[in-house]
C-alpha cells in the first residue's frame, strides 16, 4: 500500500473467520473480506475501510488457515505437484458510498514435495497465518513451480487493482455473484460436481461418450445456423454449445484424472506439443507457402507419429466410428495420395454408374440363396455410396454436407405438400401415387422460386 502511494493503518479484524464451504470460492473470500471490513467500519465510520481475506481452492475444496502440524502437512500434501487457485476477496467502504467488493484469482503451482520438504517447511512457521499453508512472498515461494495471475494476489492483496479502486479507474469491481468465469473455474465447478452430484459420480468414459458425439454435431449445426443468419442470436448459439463441448472434454479429463491417468494440463500439453511438431513451417525451418504443402506436410508427420509405416496402415487409421461418408472420403483421399486415384471427374462418374448397374445386376440375379443376394445386393450398394464419396471429393464438396441440406430441402418440400393437401381439406393418405408426384413438383417448384 505504502509503494502505491496511499498512508493507512492496519487494524486487525477481531471476529471469527468461518469460510462457507458451500459457496463458491469467489463468494467465499469476498464474504470473509466484507465481514472483516464490515466490523472495523462499525468503529471507524469516517475512513476509507479495506478489508481482504485469502482462500486456496483445490479440486472444489476451499483451504483455509491450517490449524496445527498436521493440518498444514495434510494441505501442503494435497497441493505438492497440483495446481490450485488463490482467491482474495476485497470489500472496500467508502464514507457515504456503501461498499464496493470483487475477487481476484491467480493460478499457482506447485513442485512435487517430498515428505522432508514439507516437515522443513512447517518447521519454518510460516503456514499457520496464510490460506492453504505457504507464503509466497517468503521460504514459501520454493514450493511453487509456477503462477499465472497477480503474485500479490496470492501474497494477499492484489494490490493494483485496490489502487484502481481506491482512485476511481476499477470499472471490474463488482458485487457478489458477478464472477466472470474461466477455464480454471469450469476444472474446480467439475470437481466439485464429481464428488458432490450422484449422477455426476456414477458417470465413466464409455457412460458419456455418446454425449461428445451429439455436443459436436450440434457445435456443427450451430455453425451452419451462423453461416445462414450471421445474427448475434446464432452466435450466442454457437458460443453455447462450443461450452457444451468444452464441458464434455473437462468431463473426460476429471474421470482419467482421479484413476491417475491422465488430467486436464496432459491434455493441453499434448495439443500444443502436437501443433508445434505438425507446424515446422511456422516453428521450424521447413517451408511451405502453399495451404496444399502445409496439408502434405501435415500428413506426413501424423504418419510418422502414428507410427504408419505404409498406406494400409494409413487407411486403416481412419476412425471406423466416422460417418461412413466421412471415412469413405478420408479413405479415398489417403489412396489417391499415393497416386491410385480417378483421372478426373468424368471417370468418377463412369464408375458411379457401372456400380450402379452392377447394383441392377444383383437385384436381377437368380443365385438361388437369399442370404448370399441379400449380401451381393448390400455390397453392390455400399460401392455406390463409396463411388459418391470420390465424386464429392473429386467436386470438392462435403459428402455429409451434401446430404444433410439434401434431407433438409426434402423435409421443407415434404412440408410443402402436406400444406397443400391439408388446406384443401384432405390428409396424405386419401390421395393416390399420381396425385402425389403432381404435388411433389409443385411443392418443388415453389421451394426452388423461394
Amino acid at each position: 500500500m505504502k509503494s502505491a502511494g496511499f498512508d493507512f493503518d492496519v487494524i486487525p479484524a477481531k471476529g471469527e473467520e468461518f469460510i462457507p464451504h458451500d459457496a463458491p470460492p469467489e463468494q467465499a473470500a469476498i464474504a470473509l473480506a466484507r465481514q472483516k471490513a464490515e466490523e472495523v467500519h462499525a468503529t471507524h465510520k469516517n475512513s476509507i475501510i479495506i478489508g481482504a481475506d485469502t482462500i486456496v481452492a483445490i479440486d472444489g475444496s476451499l483451504l483455509g488457515k491450517p490449524a496445527d502440524n498436521a493440518d498444514a502437512f495434510s494441505m501442503l500434501k494435497r497441493l505438492s505437484g497440483r495446481r490450485h487457485y488463490v482467491f482474495t476477496g476485497v470489500a472496500v467502504i467508502k464514507p457515504n458510498e456503501g461498499c464496493t467488493t470483487f475477487c481476484e484469482k491467480t493460478e499457482v503451482e506447485f513442485h512435487e514435495l517430498s515428505d522432508d520438504e514439507i516437515n522443513a517447511y512447517i518447521a519454518t512457521g510460516e503456514p499457520f497465518d496464510k490460506a492453504g499453508a505457504y507464503g509466497i512472498q517468503e521460504k514459501g515461494m520454493t514450493l511453487i513451480k509456477r503462477i499465472n495471475g497477480d503474485f500479490y494476489n496470492v501474497m494477499g492483496l492484489p494490490i493494483s487493482r485496490v489502487a484502481r479502486q481506491l482512485r476511481g479507474g476499477d470499472a471490474n469491481a463488482e458485487s457478489v455473484g458477478e464472477q466472470r468465469y474461466c477455464i480454471g473455474d469450469l476444472l474446480e465447478i467439475m470437481a466439485k460436481l464429481r464428488v458432490e452430484c450422484p449422477w455426476d459420480r456414477e458417470q465413466s468414459h464409455t457412460t458419456i461418450r455418446t454425449n461428445v458425439i451429439e455436443e459436436a454435431y450440434e457445435v456443427a449445426e450451430a455453425i451452419d445456423d451462423k453461416t445462414a443468419d450471421n445474427s448475434h442470436k446464432n452466435t450466442d448459439n454457437l458460443c453455447e454449445e462450443l461450452g457444451d463441448l468444452l464441458l464434455q472434454v473437462v468431463f473426460h479429463a476429471r474421470i482419467a484424472g482421479e484413476s491417475g491417468d491422465f488430467d486436464f494440463d496432459d491434455i493441453c500439453d499434448g495439443i500444443c506439443r502436437k501443433l508445434i511438431y505438425r507446424h515446422p513451417h511456422v516453428y521450424g525451418e521447413v517451408k511451405a507457402d502453399t495451404v496444399g504443402t502445409v496439408l502434405k506436410n501435415w500428413d506426413e508427420l501424423k504418419s510418422d507419429l502414428k507410427k504408419e509405416h505404409n498406406t494400409y496402415d494409413r487407411l486403416t487409421g481412419v476412425p471406423k466410428s466416422l460417418p461412413a461418408l466421412m471415412r469413405g472420403e478420408k479413405v479415398g483421399k489417403r489412396a489417391a495420395n499415393t497416386g491410385f486415384d480417378f483421372a478426373d471427374t468424368n471417370e468418377v462418374l463412369d464408375c458411379l454408374k457401372s456400380e450402379i448397374e452392377e447394383l441392377e445386376s444383383a437385384l436381377n440375379a437368380d443365385l438361388g440363396d437369399l442370404h448370399k443376394k441379400d449380401c451381393r445386393i448390400e455390397a453392390e450398394f455400399g460401392d455406390i455410396l463409396f463411388a459418391c464419396c470420390n465424386l464429392g471429393r473429386f467436386l470438392k464438396k462435403d459428402c455429409e454436407k451434401a446430404l444433410t441440406f439434401s434431407i433438409n430441402r426434402f423435409i421443407m418440400r415434404f412440408g410443402r405438400l402436406e400444406n397443400i393437401v391439408l388446406s384443401s381439406g384432405k390428409r396424405i393418405e386419401e390421395l393416390n401415387r399420381n396425385q402425389l408426384d403432381e404435388l411433389w413438383q409443385f411443392a418443388k417448384k415453389q421451394s426452388n422460386q423461394a
